[in-house]
């Protein structure tokens, strides 16, 4: 009881860090989270179909050498597991302001180069990191006693795998080539051990850090959750739903189409009938909109029927979408359509393109425009697909942003 009284007082005197300006919390819950994180991985990820297995700890604030020189960065925690010979580089985040993507792309290449290489150059970094510090005994210590007993097996390792610890509100910024993000309250509650009485009651403290936002600790408070959560839509429907639902409540209703009617009017019958549309009610609704991407249900439909009938022609072309079993994507679109789609969904799609993040931000503009079609498909069926060559929607966009 002495101890849980500890624990209890010591995490609600860490958790007040998040109010305090400068304060950084991170330094304070990775040593604690630390002492569990094995073991809480592997409860957590028990049934996860690629990363399930018995997560071994290799060394916190572990170094990872930058290209060209002798410099480093360090990840939070290096870990393995050993039943799959992978490697994870594990990240915390304890706010939705700390996200940082040129830290994230470090990550991402180390992650390439495991699978290119094997994860032996990992300890190589480590040896000429510490000939050229001045610190050269903490980097032996790493290489002695935490390197050691696992050499032979990071050595083995092919794989590896980029996963984030981060609060609920942090988890949209989250781009495509991270394998996990995991949520505070989405960590195991229980464990075997060790101190499984202490870290419940670590787990129900960290678990808050999920309802705090920069907006909450703002006092931005919105009206509702979906409001909270930047969400101006009541839900999202696929083509005939929401064909459906125009026919049934017309103008009562908003349809969402990025560019309006003129880009409506101008997309091909395959985009349209393959895609997500999201709706609202016409008054009272949800969030901001702005007011020229929004087209009420009853010109929806007269301008949807007035398309496919222009495109009449191209049916045959167009036909219905191949059975999704042999296929591995929800539809097609060209560069423009694509970036519409990003724009409308973000995060609920990510985007096929071969080579991944790397490739996609090396190839000229030019080439991206001129680009046949675009795969593209839900976020939630990326069960079957080499994760590495799917971008999230955001994500593309940040690419684009910075070409354009």
């Amino acid at each position: 009881m002495m101890q849980t009284d500890f624990i209890e007082i010591l995490m609600k005197h860490i958790m007040e860090a998040t109010m305090i300006p400068k304060a950084q919390i991170e330094r304070a819950v990775g040593p604690i989270l630390s002492m569990f994180l094995a073991q809480v991985l592997t409860e957590t990820l028990r049934d996860d179909p690629d990363l399930s297995g018995v997560i071994v700890m290799i060394c916190p604030e572990f170094p990872l050498k930058k290209g060209g020189n002798r410099q480093s960065t360090n990840i939070d925690w290096l870990m393995l597991n050993p039943s799959r010979e992978m490697l994870l580089f594990v990240e915390l985040k304890t706010s939705d302001t700390s996200v940082n993507a040129n830290q994230n792309a470090i990550y991402h290449q180390k992650k390439e180069e495991v699978r290119n290489q094997g994860g032996s150059f990992l300890v190589h970094d480590v040896e000429i990191l510490r000939d050229a510090s001045n610190e050269s005994g903490k980097y032996s210590y790493i290489l002695e006693h935490r390197i050691a007993p696992h050499r032979k097996m990071i050595t083995r390792c092919r794989d590896a795998r980029v996963l984030y610890i981060v609060p609920a509100s942090a988890k949209r910024k989250m781009t495509s080539d991270i394998d996990k993000v995991i949520t505070f309250s989405n960590l195991a509650e229980q464990i075997s051990t060790p101190y499984p009485d202490a870290w419940k009651v670590i787990h129900k403290h960290l678990s808050k850090l999920d309802e705090s936002s920069q907006r909450s600790r703002n006092h931005r408070y919105a009206t509702s959750s979906m409001e909270f959560d930047g969400i101006n839509y009541q839900d999202k429907l696929t083509f005939k739903p929401m064909i459906d639902l125009c026919e049934k409540r017309g103008n009562a209703i908003v349809v969402g189409f990025m560019g309006g009617r003129t880009d409506l009017l101008n997309s091909n019958r395959a985009y349209l009938e393959n895609r997500l549309y999201k709706w609202d009610v016409a008054r009272g609704g949800v969030g901001k909109k702005e007011g020229r991407n929004w087209i009420p249900g009853d010109e929806f439909l007269r301008i949807v029927t007035m398309n496919l009938k222009s495109h009449g022609s191209q049916k045959a072309r167009y036909a219905a979408p191949i059975s999704p079993r042999r296929t591995n994507w929800a539809g097609t679109a060209k560069f423009d359509e694509m970036v519409a789609l990003c724009k409308e969904h973000g995060d609920d799609i990510v985007i096929g393109f071969t080579g991944g993040w790397n490739a996609f931000a090396n190839t000229p503009i030019e080439k991206l425009r001129s680009r046949s079609h675009y795969k593209w498909d839900y976020n939630r069926n990326m069960g079957k697909k080499k994760r590495s060559d799917w971008l999230r929607g955001k994500t593309v966009l940040q690419v684009l942003e910075r070409k354009m």
